[in-house]
């Protein structure tokens, strides 16, 4: 993959976050930019001793021109953002923010690349299917949009913080018909939701490094062979609860192609260039080669 060449007309791009030690997104939109020549650079922004909001202040006087937003700060924009894009206001969240004369406007790119990486990464669609979610929060919000979008015939929401999951089933079908609804954990249909289901979704920060022994759902939860479990989790590769669903004879997938679809969008989006099918089928056989030998 071609490198890239910093210089005075070098665009400048970010990725802020407070654990983005060992992200592999700088990687991938210099990759993005390398492979297709677009002069542009991104470099990692740590956000631990400082907030988002001057972080973002200060990147805007060094003349960046967008930022990619990573945990936890993807919730945390409103009182700053001049606009917001339809996938934002439906996620509640944003993952990535573009920044001009007028200020910082905000995107969220996960919808769509939950959307472009399930098929990809499983094989299986999402129409027609019946799904269960753990998780209300940023990522769990775009996943659950997502699964609406595709026309699933029914989505469970599940979360440990029970109006979570009722605020965020509401939402969901505010913008599509009446397909989702909230599944309280200690409740005996939350169960039945949950065997009932084809594909289960795991969308918290459980079971991550380092509390990798950690499984997100409560005992009486058991995967059956005929679910699909998929963890957006990536680190570790194989979670606590990918692991348990494996030895039950489920198809188990982690979600860390996710991310190479997120970036792609947000290199797109930010940067106003259009990647080609052939251009991102060639990028994403690069990718699988960098982060499925680390």
């Amino acid at each position: 993959m071609s490198g890239i060449n910093v210089d005075g007309m070098t665009s400048l791009y970010g990725l802020a976050g407070s654990h983005i030690g060992f992200s592999p997104i700088p990687g991938i939109f210099n990759a993005i930019s390398g492979f297709i020549g677009y002069n542009s650079v991104m470099i990692p922004v740590n956000t631990e001793k400082y907030d988002i909001h001057m972080s973002l202040d200060a990147l805007r006087i060094l003349n960046f021109k967008g930022v990619f937003i990573d945990t936890p700060h993807r919730c945390e924009l409103d009182q700053i953002l001049v606009s917001k894009t339809d996938e934002a206001q439906m996620c509640g969240a944003v993952n990535v923010v573009r920044i001009d004369e007028n200020g910082f406007h905000g995107h969220n790119t996960e919808i769509s690349a939950f959307i472009k990486a399930f098929p990809v990464i499983t094989g299986e669609q999402l129409v027609g299917r019946r799904i269960f979610l753990i998780g209300a929060g940023g990522i769990g919000k775009a996943i659950s949009m997502a699964c609406a979008q595709e026309h699933c015939e029914s989505l469970a929401i599940a979360s440990r913080t029970a109006q979570k999951a009722y605020d965020l089933s509401r939402d969901v079908n505010k913008h599509y018909s009446e397909v989702s609804f909230a599944a309280e954990l200690n409740d005996p249909d939350a169960i039945h939701s949950f065997y009932n289901a084809e594909i289960i979704i795991h969308a918290t920060p459980s079971g991550m490094f380092p509390k990798i022994d950690v499984n997100p759902l409560p005992e009486s939860f058991q995967p059956l062979p005929h679910h699909i479990v998929f963890d957006t989790i990536y680190n570790p590769p194989q979670t606590k609860l990918l692991q348990i669903a494996a030895d039950k004879g489920c198809k188990t997938y982690n979600g860390k192609d996710i991310m190479f679809f997120s970036s792609l969008g947000a290199f797109q989006w930010l940067t106003d260039v259009t990647v080609d099918q052939d251009t991102e089928n060639k990028l994403f056989e690069s990718w699988k080669e960098l982060i499925y030998n680390i």
